[in-house]
């Protein structure tokens, strides 16, 4: 008999001291961009723009000059970030000794045209490989902005050494369907490779200023970070009043979507419950309220049924009090 209730006490015991099984359902917001607030711009400068941009622009926005040749007009820039394109590697790699302490961002174009050095265009995961190492060696920030092929081609497995992926869409700006059936996959695609990349699109000063705000705001709740715009000296006016329209946006507000649950199932960051897929290794979220699982018994429910067989051979109050002692106890 004494056997019987030291095994039942010990039962007790177990069942208030075992934790509650986490509760996998959590609300998080959608990614959107790094501030939430507003999207950064990365614009082309000429020597026109270069005191608006001094005036307009956020501690975050880019000046950009598309030749190293230009990089005078990045010394005066007092706002912002700076960055230099290349086109080449071997460019990037002899001139970088004499520029690093002037930019923040090395940018490297790669498009399959007679621009781009042919060995670059068929090894273009390699050529990012050298200008990442080359960025690092100079502690700065790299940029690329390969066209479409390349994009779709080898995209995601060049993510994981860059910092910002430049989608360019300007040649297609004024079709909707085509830029969203190119970028909305492709984004997802990026973010699944290195999800602490920041992403732009590319668009010219061409056209209806609103329209093409309009574009962006239809790209910008899949994760979109800023926006690259390319300027032309016949352009300044409308350049400017790009930035007004797109300053004057709202970010959109999408609902909290559900990124785990009981049952391990994880929708994606689109919040497109179609694409919600299943994930075995589904964790608690930390500070997530622990809630007890149908199978598993709350420790006072499970005290009182321990107590109550040990009642049955004559020990169920001894049990019954240590339970609830236990259950009591400081910390636990």
């Amino acid at each position: 008999m004494r056997r019987i209730k030291f095994v039942l006490v010990t039962l007790c015991l177990v069942a208030v001291s075992v934790p509650v099984g986490p509760a996998h359902a959590t609300l998080e917001p959608p990614r959107l961009n790094h501030s939430n607030d507003h999207l950064w711009l990365d614009i082309s400068l000429g020597p026109p723009l270069v005191s608006w941009f001094n005036r307009v622009a956020k501690p975050d926005d880019i000046a950009r000059v598309e030749q190293v040749q230009q990089i005078n007009l990045l010394d005066e820039v007092t706002v912002g970030r700076k960055l230099v394109v290349f086109k080449s590697v071997d460019e990037a790699e002899r001139f970088m000794p004499i520029i690093a302490d002037r930019i923040d961002i090395i940018g490297y174009n790669l498009e399959n045209g007679p621009f781009n050095r042919r060995t670059e265009q068929t090894d273009p995961i390699g050529s990012v490989q050298r200008m990442r190492a080359l960025a690092d060696e100079y502690g700065l920030q790299l940029a690329f902005g390969p066209d479409h092929q390349i994009a779709v081609s080898d995209g995601a497995a060049i993510a994981p050494y860059v910092d910002i992926f430049v989608l360019q869409v300007q040649r297609v700006q004024t079709d909707p369907a085509t830029v969203l059936d190119f970028t909305l996959p492709m984004m997802r695609q990026l973010h699944r490779a290195n999800p602490n990349m920041e992403i732009s699109v590319q668009v010219r000063t061409e056209g209806d200023v609103r329209d093409i705000a309009d574009l962006i705001d239809r790209i910008r709740a899949e994760g979109l970070d800023g926006v690259s715009i390319l300027t032309s000296p016949e352009t300044v006016d409308v350049a400017e009043d790009l930035v007004t329209e797109l300053r004057a946006r709202k970010p959109p507000t999408p609902a909290p979507q559900v990124v785990a649950s009981a049952s391990g199932v994880e929708a994606s960051s689109s919040g497109d419950a179609s694409q919600a897929r299943m994930d075995p290794n589904a964790q608690a979220t930390p500070g997530t309220p622990r809630q007890a699982l149908p199978w598993q018994l709350p420790s006072l429910v499970g005290a009182f049924i321990v107590g109550a067989l040990a009642g049955a051979v004559g020990g169920g109050l001894v049990a019954s009090l240590l339970c609830a002692s236990h259950r009591q106890a400081p910390g636990k």
